[in-house]
């Protein structure tokens, strides 16, 4: 008995521990507290109203520049920059990669294809460029 016992646990914690991990490729929403959670409600990460932006275990993977840039935490590396228009999130090789639809309080992220990847509450709308950090599996490089 206590041998099935151990061998249903065993069996099940593994199972357990990959259902709570967070996707990368399912569209992501950042509310209003700045919170990025993917469509199963699995913490991604933050994103703070100053730029700053945290994997799901609080570690700093980017952050935004006065200038708008969005800046790889760990090697300063200029990832991408936001559009004049405020709109438009672009790469750093200059390729357009999100677009931003305002909804009122939210604000729809859009790929380069029209595809929603996102959504973002209108008061974070300048650090949209943080999906490119989820999406692109930036987190799962620290």
């Amino acid at each position: 008995m206590k041998t099935n016992l151990f061998l249903l646990l065993w069996a099940l914690v593994p199972a357990l521990a990959l259902a709570q991990q967070p996707s990368y490729k399912t569209p992501i929403v950042i509310g209003a507290d700045g919170k990025a959670v993917d469509a199963g409600g699995v913490g991604v990460g933050t994103v703070s109203k100053d730029g700053i932006i945290k994997d799901h275990a609080g570690h700093k993977i980017a952050f935004v520049d006065a200038n708008g840039n969005l800046v790889d935490a760990k090697t300063n590396k200029k990832l991408g920059k936001m559009g004049k228009d405020g709109k438009t999130y672009y790469s750093a090789d200059g390729q357009l990669m999100f677009t931003i639809k305002d909804n009122g309080t939210t604000c729809d992220i859009l790929d380069a294809n029209g595809k929603k990847v996102g959504n973002i509450h209108a008061s974070l709308k300048a650090n949209a460029c943080a999906i490119h950090c989820f999406q692109a599996q930036h987190a799962h490089e620290r």
